[in-house]
């Protein structure tokens, strides 16, 4: 019996001591991880809403409004040219972020594609321009899918993007109400 103490007890405080180094790992990494993804995100909002920096997170806000969509809310941020909605959608890698930037007179500026896990050379061109900018100028008014081409082979992927501007119109639309 007592040969298989030591063993345990000896397993347990290594356990112990890891699990102790990487908490604290994590305390001092934790700031530094946010700040860089704020840094990203701030880049990423930049490039939808051109001049629309500095941006106020107004994500608080909005989740209360509980506005019903396809895709969920990562986070809303306004400025004075308009917001930006991060939106999460499934599309056929999994999650897929789309930052949307919609401008004070409710029309889509810009779209850009986070992190996602499309396929190389099908999904992945929704990424491209000539797939993003097709989204330029839309308004909740319109129907989306029957304006934006389809990308050959990724038709998951592309109702994924259309989604995702969808939903940002639809919670635009209740934000500024």
């Amino acid at each position: 019996m007592k040969k298989h103490v030591a063993p345990i007890l000896s397993l347990f405080l290594i356990t112990v001591c890891v699990v102790g180094l990487l908490a604290l790992t994590n305390h001092f990494t934790d700031r530094a991880i946010k700040a860089k993804e704020r840094t990203e995100a701030e880049k990423a909002m930049s490039m939808v809403l051109a001049d629309g920096a500095p941006f106020t997170d107004i994500s608080e806000d909005v989740q209360k409004l509980n506005i019903s969509t396809k895709a969920r809310i990562k986070s809303v941020d306004k400025s004075d040219k308009g917001y930006v909605f991060t939106i999460i959608t499934k599309a056929y890698g999994g999650d897929m972020v789309v930052f949307v930037g919609i401008n004070n007179e409710g029309k889509v500026e810009n779209i850009m594609l986070g992190e996602n896990q499309e396929t190389p050379n099908l999904g992945k061109k929704a990424e491209l321009p000539e797939f993003t900018s097709q989204f330029i100028g839309l308004t909740g008014e319109d129907k989306i899918s029957e304006k934006i081409d389809y990308i050959t082979r990724a038709t998951v992927t592309t109702d994924a993007v259309i989604s995702a501007v969808e939903s940002a119109l639809i919670i635009y639309a209740e934000v500024v109400k």
